[in-house]
């Protein structure tokens, strides 16, 4: 049976690998020239600058996820780093917080600085203990029988308590509760937008914990090829430079795609990985929508865009660790309306795999304004680049102040705007992550299956709240389980 795949992304690669080992016929449709989608690096010389990689849910043994990247050939027998400290954060009078993954050292770090926020502490601690160990289910909800149901509450009820208090919090509300400025600080840089749900803290600091959360030597680009080849193993083909404009419906059913150079490719089966609304409102023009599909691109939040300042360095850091978070004073505005008091640092030496001996990379990323790089790029592509130019100083000057003498090491920098992830990627507002996981969103999807239409499926991030490399491969592993069940045929993987 041949199935048509519209995207080479983690979520399409993962999609096909998995209909590979389940005996169909896979190939993956892709605009790019390389497979990887948001998964990307690019080169800058001797640098690699990695436009996804940070840390990687499932790096520990005993993890699901890790099962997975086991069956994806994924990680590849590459070496994964756990730092004994994971982000420092610096306040403006020059203190410092370190968090560990020790919860239980996090714990006296942060009541040295905050006694006053000890309680709040010691339950932020107690649920991240508790949550640590939720896993992902072995299929999707959909293909889940009513004894299956009954097992997965009882096998998680212990915990379901602790989930549901803190999912339904919302993570501004909830921070605003410390008394100690710099501790909020800290658990928002942890954390992130603070229109997300506050369960999202918990579990970064539940995986950490766990050494759950470690970063792979070679980043996203080796993470992706490896993932690549494991699809060609298989026997999976991938037809790049391959844009897909629409989806052939025949009698309400998928039977092939239609490319933008006109060609029409059959298929027995059709699963978009590509953007969830050009998929919906373009590939498909709008119809075979619910209502859950319509609300979502209407009123649903997503994740804010980003630019990414990216800097390789004649020089080492071995005084500070992966990440570090800097007050701005004054703030630094990015775009005409978002200004930032707080920048964070990923600092990559060479044992990341992605520059020589001798030399580091720091990238830096901050929440901007599509539409003003956007529309900016698309009216006045001079002052588009000036503009870049400018900011990508701006950083560079910030982090000299940081670093002394930095600005003279600097070999090589790049600016990549929410334009850029869009340009490359076609997503939606430019969100790199889809849904945002408020307390509304986190723990719902989208319909992986489109009512009235048959032999179409979808996966990605814009399927599954909260995005992320691991929710994309999950959503391609559940579709490939939506197939194989559509046709009475018994799921089976194998580790690579």
């Amino acid at each position: 049976m041949r199935v048509v795949i519209i995207g080479a992304g983690v979520a399409g690669l993962a999609c096909g690998c998995y209909l590979q080992m389940n005996g169909y016929e896979a190939e993956i449709l892709e605009a790019n020239p390389l497979p990887g989608g948001l998964c990307v690096a690019w080169d800058r010389g001797p640098y690699v600058f990695d436009g996804c990689l940070r840390w990687l849910l499932g790096t520990h043994p005993s993890s699901k996820f890790h099962r997975i990247w086991r069956e994806l050939g994924a990680l590849g027998g590459r070496q994964v780093i756990n730092d004994d400290e994971f982000l420092r954060v610096e306040s403006a009078n020059g203190r410092v917080l370190s968090v560990s993954p020790d919860l239980e050292q996090f714990s006296r770090d942060a009541k040295e600085f905050a006694p006053e926020d000890a309680s709040r502490i010691d339950k932020l601690v107690r649920a991240a203990k508790i949550c640590a160990p939720l896993e992902p289910l072995d299929k999707p909800l959909e293909l889940l029988s009513t004894l299956e149901r009954i097992k997965v509450l009882i096998r998680y009820f212990p915990i379901l308590m602790t989930l549901l208090r803190w999912k339904n919090k919302g993570l501004g509300a909830y921070l605003a509760g410390y008394r100690n400025p710099f501790l909020r600080e800290t658990l928002e840089a942890l954390a992130g937008d603070g229109r997300m749900s506050a369960l999202v803290l918990v579990m970064v600091l539940g995986w950490r914990a766990r050494r759950n959360a470690g970063y792979v030597v070679g980043g996203s680009r080796a993470f992706v090829r490896a993932i690549a080849r494991r699809y060609a193993r298989l026997g999976g083909a991938i037809r790049c430079n391959t844009r897909v404009v629409s989806v052939i419906v025949e009698d309400n059913r998928a039977v092939g795609v239609r490319c933008a150079d006109g060609t029409r490719i059959p298929a027995t089966v059709v699963v978009s990985c590509a953007d969830g609304r050009a998929t919906l409102f373009k590939m498909l023009e709008g119809r075979y929508l619910n209502k859950a599909s319509r609300y979502a691109y209407r009123h649903g939040e997503v994740f804010p865009a980003v630019l990414q300042a990216s800097l390789g360095v004649n020089r080492t850091f071995p005084e500070i660790c992966s990440a570090i978070s800097l007050p701005l004073s004054p703030p630094l505005q990015v775009d005409d309306t978002t200004r930032h008091k707080r920048l964070e640092v990923a600092v990559l030496g060479s044992d990341s795999g992605l520059c020589p001996a001798g030399k580091s990379i720091l990238i830096v990323r901050l929440a901007s304004r599509y539409d003003y790089w956007a529309n900016l790029r698309e009216r006045d592509p001079d002052s588009y680049a000036q503009k870049k130019q400018a900011l990508l100083q701006e950083i560079g000057a910030v982090l000299d102040r940081r670093f002394a003498g930095l600005s003279r090491q600097i070999e090589q920098a790049d600016l990549a705007t929410p334009a850029t992830f869009a340009r490359f990627t076609g997503n939606w507002q430019g969100s790199i992550q889809g849904w945002l996981p408020t307390p509304r969103t986190l723990g719902r999807r989208l319909p992986r299956a489109l009512p009235g239409l048959d032999g179409f499926f979808m996966a990605g991030h814009w399927i599954e709240t909260g995005g992320g490399l691991p929710s994309a491969a999950l959503s391609g592993r559940y579709a490939a389980q939506m197939i194989c069940n559509r046709d009475g045929k018994e799921f089976r993987t194998v580790a690579a």
